[in-house]
This record gives structure tokens, C-alpha cells and sequence, in this order.
């Protein structure tokens, strides 16, 4: 968990160092557009240009907000993200293009007294352009904006008509909304990447430290065997004892080998995709487990058959670990494996007379290094295989158990040419 968490508190950190990048680079581009639309309001004002909506249109910029007040009129024009608008025009007056229009409750009164050049005197309060008329008033994400952005909006006065130009709180806001979200999904796809290497970490280190728990329990067996056979006087006759026992341990040990080997061929490999007729495969499945066990009572029922895409070899090895669990598990039971073709799908159940299975566990059983309760040995890999196999070749595994009955069923989807032959 340390190891992973020093990566994650770095990652974070460059991660919240580009959003504040981003974001002054956005505030620094506001600004310059502020300061160029300024120099393109004093241009209209000293060429005369009418205060009215194409004034407006000339000067509003993305990111700008553009008050425009002619104090002869009466009339105020805002622009900005919400569009080009006379904000208020005293009752009766017209506004640009002739049309009367009436405002709401700040709309503009009688011009305020002026200083010297038509500026507005000192110390008069800054409650915009005309008569209170200003910005709209931001909300609490528009003040964080505004208050992160620190511009200062740029006022150019005339006399009988003036010009404020400000950021637009609406794309301020909605900028610091993208760049904090960003950030945040960020953030939590760092931490979730820091789990789940942290996960992977802590099950790697429980896996060598369970693989060598039970490697090591044979080879201290054979190691055992092999000071008696070294310890053997010429005459005497070799006890067939040692040799059952070394011949047990080194299959126990073969055997977790292997399931150690296919479990990491599964992750790091593609399969190579083949047609399969899943009565093919029970019955070779079943043949494989007599060879094993012949003293087992295996029997197939073949109720209807088809063929699916998979590995050969994925499939040898699902079907052999859930048969290797169900002659572990159910050691006086006979093992029947059925076949059935349903819905698009082919499926091969083994099914056991063992003492069943909790509900409690039956989806921990496929989890790496699980083990059941019903034993102790291995390694808990077998059904985390057979769960892989299927999630690999975009089928599923099931398991139905109660006491006296344990059923795992393995579903594949049919291969189209056999979906097609079914549906007809």
C-alpha cells in the first residue's frame, strides 16, 4: 500500500498543477480579450457610434461581458454568452431601431450627475453604467470564478455614453466547473488505479506466500524420503512406502505447477479460437479424468450438442479443474457431465453428489486463492481458472449447490454458423 501511494500523492499533485495551468492560461486569454475589445469600444465611441445592439455585437467576444449605456437615452445594452439585450429604457423612450422597450426593476431614470468632461464625480458610488444597471449578479460558483479570475472589469467613459467590459461570469463559471471536474475525475481514476495496483500488489504477495506454503509441504516430504533412500544400507530392500509417497508429493506438486502456469498463460496470452463441439469436449474431459481416478464412476449425458469458440486448451483446463474439484470435494460421489444447447448458448454442467456448497461462498470460490471450507489443500486457483476461461471466451460459470447436489455449469455463446443452424 506505502509503494503505491507516493506514485499516487505525485500524480495528483502534476495532475492539479495542469488544472491550475489550464485555468490561469483561460483567465490569462480573458484578460487579453478584455484589454483588445477596450481598445475596440474606444474606437466606436470616438468614431460616434449609436449605443445599440450592433455596438454591442462589435465589442462582445467569448468570455466578455459588454455594458453599453448611452445617458442621452436612457438605454443600456448588455451583451454577453446569453446574447446582445437593451437591459433598460425609461418608460416611453425608444430604444435602437425605433421599437419601445421596457425594463424590469433597475430600468434607468434620469442621467446621474456628472463631473468634470461628463466623468462621474468623485467618490460617486460604482453601481454601473447608468442608475444601478450592471453585470448580472453571479451566483456562489460565479463569485468563486470571479474571485480565482481576479479581473477587474475596464471602464470607458464619454460622458453622455460609457462602456464596461468584464468577464462573463456564465463562462468563468463554466470553465472552473470543467477544469475542477476534470481534476476531480482525475483524481479519482488515480486513486482507483493506486487500489488496484495496491490490490494487485497485496494479491501477488499472498500468492507467493501461499505457493510457497505448498510447495514447500511437499518438497519437505520428499526431502525426507530422499535422507531415508540416502541413509540405505546396499541390502536392504527399498520400501514401497517411499516410493508411493515421493511419487504423491511430486504429482501434489506438479499438479500446482501447472495451475500456476495456466493461470498466468490466461493473463498473458490470446487464445487461439477453434470450434469445439462441447459434446466432443465432455467426453474427452471425462476420458482424461478415468485415466486419473479409474476406480471413478464418470458418466456423460449428451442432451443435445453444438459447437462454440474457444481454446482448446482453455477448455481442457476449465473442464478439467471443475471435475479435479468435484472428485476433491466428493470423494464417494460419481461425477455426471451433461450437455445442453438453449437460448444461443451451449452449456457443460458436472454435476456431483458432494455435501455442498454455503450460498455465502459460492461466488467467493472463483476468486483467486479462495479455498473452501469443504478441504485445505491447493492453492485456490482451480475455479478462479475455470471464472477466467469463461470471462475470456464471453461465456459465464454458475454454480447450484445444495446438500447432496453440486451442479457447476460452464455457458458459452453458440459460433454463428451453429446459432444460425439452431434458429432454423
Amino acid at each position: 500500500m506505502k509503494r503505491a501511494v507516493f506514485p499516487a500523492a505525485v500524480a495528483i499533485a502534476v495532475l492539479l498543477c495542469a488544472g491550475a495551468a489550464v485555468w490561469l492560461a483561460f483567465v490569462h486569454g480573458v484578460a487579453e480579450t478584455m484589454s483588445a475589445q477596450a481598445r475596440v469600444a474606444e474606437q466606436l465611441l470616438d468614431a460616434n457610434v449609436p449605443a445599440g445592439e450592433g455596438f454591442a455585437r462589435a465589442v462582445v467576444r467569448p468570455g466578455v461581458h459588454v455594458l453599453i449605456g448611452d445617458r442621452r437615452t436612457g438605454t443600456v445594452v448588455d451583451g454577453g454568452s446569453n446574447g446582445v439585450h437593451v437591459l433598460a429604457v425609461p418608460p416611453g423612450a425608444s430604444a435602437p431601431g425605433g421599437e419601445p422597450r421596457h425594463g424590469g426593476p433597475r430600468d434607468a431614470g434620469p442621467a446621474p450627475n456628472e463631473g468634470h468632461d461628463g466623468a462621474p464625480p468623485a467618490g460617486a458610488p460604482n453601481e454601473g453604467i447608468m442608475l444601478g444597471v450592471g453585470p448580472p449578479r453571479p451566483g456562489p460558483l460565479g463569485t468563486i470564478a470571479l474571485s480565482f479570475a481576479r479581473l477587474a472589469p475596464i471602464r470607458i467613459d464619454r460622458g453622455d455614453r460609457a462602456v464596461e467590459i468584464a468577464p462573463d461570469v456564465r463562462v468563468l463559471s463554466a470553465w472552473l466547473a470543467s477544469d475542477a471536474l476534470a481534476c476531480l475525475a482525475g483524481i479519482a481514476a488515480i486513486v482507483l488505479i493506486a487500489a488496484r495496483r495496491s490490490a494487485a500488489a497485496g494479491r501477488y504477495e499472498r500468492f507467493l506466500a501461499e505457493a510457497g506454503h505448498e510447495l514447500r509441504t511437499p518438497l519437505t516430504v520428499m526431502s525426507g524420503y530422499v535422507d531415508i533412500l540416502r541413509g540405505r544400507h546396499g541390502g536392504e530392500a527399498l520400501d514401497e512406502r517411499i516410493v508411493e509417497g515421493m511419487h504423491a508429493e511430486t504429482a501434489r506438486m506438479r499438479t500446482l505447477v501447472e495451475k500456476m502456469m495456466t493461470l498466468a498463460r490466461l493473463e498473458a496470452h490470446a487464445g487461439v479460437p477453434r470450434l469445439i463441439d462441447v459434446a466432443t469436449a465432455a467426453r474427452e474431459a471425462a476420458q482424461t479424468l478415468r485415466r486419473r481416478y479409474p476406480h471413478r464412476n464418470v458418466d456423460v449425458r449428451t442432451e443435445q450438442t453444438a459447437s462454440i469458440i474457444i481454446d482448446a486448451d482453455d477448455c481442457a483446463a476449465a473442464l478439467g479443474n471443475i471435475l479435479e474439484n468435484a472428485v476433491k470435494y466428493a470423494p464417494g460421489s460419481a461425477v455426471l457431465i451433461e450437455t445442453a444447447v438453449r437460448d444461443g448458448s451451449a452449456s457443460i454442467a458436472v454435476i456431483d453428489g458432494g455435501p455442498g456448497i454455503p450460498p455465502s461462498e459460492r461466488e467467493a470460490i472463483f476468486e483467486q486463492f479462495h479455498r473452501a471450507h469443504r478441504g485445505s489443500e491447493g492453492l485456490g486457483l482451480g475455479l478462479a481458472i475455470v471464472k477466467r476461461v469463461a470471462e475470456r471466451w464471453g461465456g459465464a460459470v454458475a454454480c447450484e449447490s445444495a446438500n447432496g447436489r453440486t451442479v457447476f455449469r460452464l455457458t458459452f455463446p453458440l459460433a454463428d454458423e451453429e446459432e444460425a443452424h439452431v434458429a432454423r
